[in-house]
């Protein structure tokens, strides 16, 4: 099966070797021809631009979207703002005859992607809207047969404060260990 996962720098990797993400852990563990197409600190206006050419134009299966953290952190959408933008992925997907699988995006840890990351950003507003696009996709999903994958939760319930140095690199990207435990959550 030819998937293309799309969206931001932690579909990208970023910063680590392509070959350390989630997507080609995925490809080497399923066997399916998955297409990277992350593009570090996309947003998702812009991904929904670029969804004829990284996704259409490769004629996969299915798609995977990725979005909505940088539209937070600079304050770009609201939710459900972006949740339209998905929903146009979503569209899109399935004129070309392709299953789009929706990820809802990783939460923050606020203290250190302050440290570590953009300083001067309200992380937990960050977080809070991330909540609020998880639950609106969960809906969104369950009313319009979308296969959600629900990053957020899975992540969460292993990258706690005390051992988020082993999941997250800087507060926001996961580390290696992250992103082997994301490549976990898809079992197709």
């Amino acid at each position: 099966m030819k998937i293309v996962c799309i969206g931001n720098s932690i579909v990208n990797g970023f910063p680590l070797k392509r070959s350390q993400c989630f997507v080609s852990l995925w490809r080497e563990s399923s066997g399916h021809e998955i297409i990277n197409k992350g593009e570090n600190g996309d947003i998702s206006s812009n991904i929904v631009l670029r969804f004829q050419r990284d996704v259409v134009a490769h004629k996969p299966a299915a798609v995977v979207v990725l979005t909505g953290t940088n539209d937070f952190i600079h304050q770009l959408e609201t939710p459900v703002n972006v949740l339209g933008y998905m929903s146009q992925m979503v569209q899109a997907a399935r004129s070309y005859a392709m299953e789009p699988i929706l990820m809802t995006p990783l939460l923050t840890s606020p203290a250190m992607a302050g440290r570590l990351w953009i300083p001067d950003v309200d992380y937990n507003t960050v977080n809070d809207k991330l909540r609020v696009l998880r639950s609106l996709m969960l809906e969104y999903g369950e009313n319009n047969k979308v296969r959600i994958i629900d990053a957020q939760m899975e992540f969460a319930s292993l990258c706690t404060e005390a051992n988020e140095d082993i999941y997250l690199i800087d507060g926001l990207h996961p580390t290696a260990e992250g992103h082997k435990a994301i490549a976990g959550f898809f079992s197709f």
